[in-house]
């Protein structure tokens, strides 16, 4: 009776409590109408709460119609809605005001993006998806102000990025690539962009100081995909595509080849060389079309799932990349995974781990220009009569008069290959004793082992000039294994809830360690594929190793201060011990200090928060390093080297490099001041920065002096001056929309000055690229270096008012269409010291343009990138219009040369002689406008939603590098290059136009 009274009271008890409950359903959309996956459903002033599904359904029980619930979603602006009479509520969550709330990382730590204080711009994965490409880098061309992208044509090319401008005349001035919170060096070509879930770039010292002593190039932080509690979603990602490849010049045919050198000839004074050019028309060899593919397919590949619950989350990606060489041989393929897991064990106790195995092999003949250097007229086999049965595949092609070999027959005959093994392993362990304090340990783990094979065949095309007459074989290895182990511990407390702290402190260890090994032998027995191993050699066998240590130990810490949302402060300290210096030199600090005035929330703005939205002024202060270079630098290295006596070959050793032993750190100090500003709600959004930042002990390896004793090219490194550079960034997003159309727009552009403070001692000079660079104090660095060219002589008048004070001429062996070349220093002699500036590599400001929109299911974008007041040296303004030199000439040459008054005041006369040094004597005759405007992509997609068991599936059509605008008549207007031989273009690899064809399935 007892038991059965209890029964009903508690079933009388339930149902008071059960009396006026609702059950609340429905669906989070954002404004293009498609399903939030995971958005907070919250009764308000309870722990009451649920998310969306994929389909972005939700279902909530409330007390009663007085109840509300708040939606929101990472990037959205939130909603509140009174449930009332409604039981079913659809929710729209517009892009907003909450996009400062994203979380953006920092290093060692991340924050919400309306409390960062420092230099910070953040490029979302699925920006970088929109192109397809190999190299990452490449993606991030146009999207953030401040970071410069030249690319890089070719399988496995790289791109090179320069964090607002350059900091040092060092060799390297790539950035360091942190991901998932490891330093992983100065290359990020492994990386499929399909595996990022965002990208920091850390362009201030106040941000990247906490990396210390390799963030003088600036850091970019990269993290990647991990899972998410919720139904496991799966997704896959395919694009095909051709890459174009279309002849840059329109080369000289048989008939005009012989013109051209029989009027240079007889320009000079010599019998025509090749009679009757008609003779020869119609009968070209089209050596382009024989040896380089019009068209190249590029593959990409992404397979992935993620999902988890509220215990463990998961994420696998495997990816696959393919890029065709031109050639019938050569490409680059790469292979890579990513295994991640996630368990949280309770509130106080959670641990990650991640696994990234990765293969990949690339190899590319390099003599993509000789299809167009070599004549005409030499055919690509040699003749019937000249065979006589006894040649190998590789002795059968015909040799050309101008020394350039065979292209067709060097394709043939590439063998070579390069293949690389890798796993990287990162995980970690997170502790929380009390809310308060996070205890977190992160390991790593890296191993690489490179390949690299090359066989030569042996043949004979020509005995004197093109042959090889013994085959050989060599193999590299590197094998490269890395780790590193970060301990932090940080506290996050907030007082009278106005008073936001953090404190971090840390200590981290890393070490790399490598060996290489080559080995070569000659003479193998024949040139077929089971034969090419070192064990089939028989002759000069050769080997050479080496291996290397470098370790660094370093101590961080961060203080973060902000008063009610209002005011915020950073504060950072690390010093680092590195393995590359002696005890006298082995650490070094690097502080930094930011502070922030978040306007915006002042009370006295509150009348103009319709138009002023967002409202932040922040400046930062800060010192970074860089110890980028080899280990040991400051012991003596020795070469290896042979010298034969009676015929007998001896093998010896020399000092190749000389020891310094007061090598100490590159230190960058920063400092950087900006707003940041948001109108009508962030529909307009904006950031103004100004920054100076100066280098001082810049590491540099320096010529040691002939009267030393060493030979000429021994080297030490130094410490060798001062670097400052200052510019201005600029950028403005804009996005709205009108029912179904969304649109958006992003423009940013930089500026940059850098020039040289000082160098090691008083008016010292340091050359680069032949001397035709030049650094000195008081200017740029690596500024051309050369005679100034002021236009052509155009009859004997001109010739003879070329004269110095005494009458005599001063180019005595000028003709009429020779260069007029300008005496700098008045002293009437031509010669070295008329050198000047002639041109500068580096541009005067960049600029990026970014669009969307979309309409129901339709969606557009494009992306242009432009560089402009820059110079390049266009090297192949000698080769291609100069007679005294074999190889083909550009089409038309007989009519833009020169060839009577008035016909050209740029390309000279046409000559088998060069006395007067037009092309042997570098001048501003190759300095161009190198300025361009590019169109990066242009896309076009459509998505449907729930169709055939998909959730979704997207397709889109796009082209990359359709369209560039250019005054510069070389090859490829993106041209790097180190800081001292910058902006040199010649036969460098284009960048290729692309169609490409993708899918994107969801389910």
């Amino acid at each position: 009776m007892k038991q059965k009274t209890i029964w009903i009271v508690t079933a009388l008890l339930f149902s008071v409590i059960t009396i006026g409950q609702i059950t609340v359903k429905g669906k989070v959309l954002d404004i293009k109408k498609e399903p939030i996956v995971g958005a907070n459903v919250v009764l308000k002033g309870s722990k009451i709460n649920t998310v969306t599904d994929f389909d972005g359904n939700y279902s909530i029980t409330v007390p009663n119609k007085e109840s509300e619930i708040e939606f929101s979603f990472i990037g959205f602006t939130s909603k509140l809605i009174k449930v009332g009479e409604n039981t079913i509520i659809n929710v729209t969550l517009e892009d907003g005001q909450n996009a400062l709330d994203e979380i953006v990382v920092i290093g060692f730590a991340s924050v919400k993006k309306s409390d960062v204080t420092s230099s910070i711009a953040t490029v979302k994965g699925k920006e970088l998806k929109s192109m397809t490409v190999g190299n990452v880098n490449e993606s991030l061309q146009g999207k953030v102000a401040g970071v410069q992208v030249v690319g890089a044509g070719g399988p496995g090319g790289y791109a090179k990025v320069l964090i607002r401008g350059i900091s040092t005349i060092n060799l390297s001035t790539d950035p360091l690539y942190v991901i998932d919170g490891v330093p992983m060096g100065t290359n990020a070509n492994f990386l499929n962009p399909n595996e990022i879930e965002s990208m920091e770039i850390l362009k201030d010292a106040s941000a990247s100081a906490i990396y210390g002593s390799r963030a003088s190039n600036g850091v970019i932080l990269i993290t990647t995909k991990r899972g998410k509690s919720g139904k496991t979603i799966f997704n896959v990602d395919a694009s095909y595509g051709v890459q174009l490849m279309n002849n840059p010049y329109k080369m000289a045919n048989a008939e005009e080849y012989a013109t051209i050198f029989n009027s240079a000839a007889l320009a000079s004074g010599f019998p025509a060389e090749f009679g009757d050019p008609t003779s020869y028309r119609g009968n070209s060899t089209d050596w382009w079309n024989a040896g380089i593919r019009k068209m190249a397919a590029i593959n990409n590949f992404s397979f992935g799932f993620k999902g988890g619950d509220e215990k463990n989350t998961f994420a696998v990606s495997l990816n696959y990349f393919k890029q065709d060489s031109f050639y019938e041989k050569g490409g680059w393929e790469k292979f890579t995974s990513r295994i991640v897991s996630d368990y949280k064990f309770s509130e106080k106790v959670s641990v990650g781990i991640s696994l990234n195995p990765r293969y990949e092999t690339y190899g590319n003949p390099s003599n993509w220009a000789d299809f167009d250097r070599i004549d005409p007229i030499t055919p690509i086999y040699k003749p019937a009569d000249q065979l006589t049965g006894d040649e190998n595949e590789y002795s059968i092609y015909a040799r050309s008069p101008t020394y350039v070999w065979n292209p067709v027959a060097s394709v043939k005959r590439f063998t070579s290959t390069n293949k690389s093994y890798a796993l990287a392993t990162n995980g970690y362990f997170q502790y929380s004793p009390i809310k308060e304090l996070i205890f977190r340990s992160q390991a790593s783990y890296e191993l690489i082992s490179n390949i690299s094979d090359n066989f030569y065949p042996n043949f004979i095309i020509d005995v004197a000039h093109e042959s090889q007459l013994i085959n050989s074989i060599s193999r590299t290895t590197n094998m490269t294994n890395a780790w590193s182990l970060q301990n932090t511990l940080t506290y996050i407390k907030t007082f009278d809830e106005k008073h936001n702290l953090s404190f971090m402190i840390g200590n981290t260890l890393e070490e790399v360690n490598g060996s290489d090994l080559y080995g070569s032998i000659q003479k193998l027995p024949n040139n077929s594929d089971p034969l090419q191993e070192l064990n089939a050699g028989t002759l000069n066998p050769q080997t050479f190793g080496s291996s290397y240590t470098n370790s660094i130990m370093s101590y961080l810490s961060r203080l973060s201060y902000n008063y009610d949302g209002k005011y915020y402060l950073t504060a950072t300290y690390r010093r680092d011990g590195s393995s590359k210096f002696l005890d006298n030199n082995k650490w070094a600090s690097f502080p930094s200090a930011s502070f922030a005035w978040k306007a915006s929330q002042e009370k006295f703005m509150s009348n103009f928060t319709d138009v002023l939205s967002d409202l932040k002024v922040r400046v930062g202060w800060g010192k970074v390093g860089n110890q980028n270079l080899p280990a040991s630098v400051y012991l003596s290295k020795l070469g290896q080297n042979y010298y034969t006596i009676g015929g007998m070959v001896v093998n010896t050793t020399y000092p190749s490099a000389v020891p310094n032993k007061d090598i100490k750190w590159e230190t960058v100090e920063d400092v950087n001041a900006g707003i940041d500003f948001g109108l009508y709600k962030n529909k307009l959004t904006g950031t103004i920065e100004y920054y100076v930042k100066t280098t001082e002990n810049m590491l540099f390896q320096k010529a040691y002096p002939n009267y030393s004793g060493y030979p000429s090219d021994a080297r030490i490194w130094s410490n060798v001056g001062s670097m400052r550079s200052q510019g201005l960034e600029f950028s403005l997003a804009y996005k709205n929309f009108i029912k179904d159309f969304n649109y958006g727009a992003n423009i940013n552009f930089t500026s940059n000055n850098v020039k040289m403070v000082k160098l090691s001692t008083d008016n010292e000079q340091l050359f680069g690229y032949g001397e035709k660079t030049l650094t000195i104090a008081g200017d740029e660095p690596g500024f051309f270096y050369g005679y100034k060219a002021n236009g052509l002589f155009q009859n004997k008048v001109e010739l003879n008012a070329q004269t110095n004070d005494h009458g005599d001429l001063l180019q005595p062996y000028a003709k009429e269409g020779d260069i007029r070349f300008v005496d700098i220093n008045h002293d009437g002699v031509l010669d070295s010291n008329d050198r000047t500036k002639i041109g500068s590599p580096w541009a005067k400001f960049t600029m990026g343009l970014n669009l969307n929109c979309s309409y129901k299911n339709f969606d557009f974008l494009a992306n242009l990138y432009s560089s402009i007041g820059n110079d390049i040296v266009n090297q192949n303004k000698d080769e291609l219009n100069n007679a005294n030199s074999r190889v083909n000439k550009l089409s038309g040459l007989t009519q833009t040369a020169w060839h009577g008054e008035g016909t050209s005041n740029d390309i000279p006369r046409l000559s088998q002689s060069d006395n007067n040094q037009n092309y042997s004597r570098f001048s501003s005759f190759y300095v161009e406008d190198g300025s361009y405007l590019r169109l990066k992509n242009i896309q076009f997609g459509y998505t449907i939603n729930k169709i055939r068991g998909f959730d979704k599936i997207r397709c889109s059509v796009s082209g990359q590098n359709l369209w560039t605008l250019t005054k510069y008549s070389g090859v490829e207007p993106e041209v790097g290059g180190d800081v001292l031989g910058f902006g040199f273009g010649g036969w460098n690899y284009p960048i290729q136009k692309t169609i490409l064809f993708g899918i994107n399935l969801t389910f």
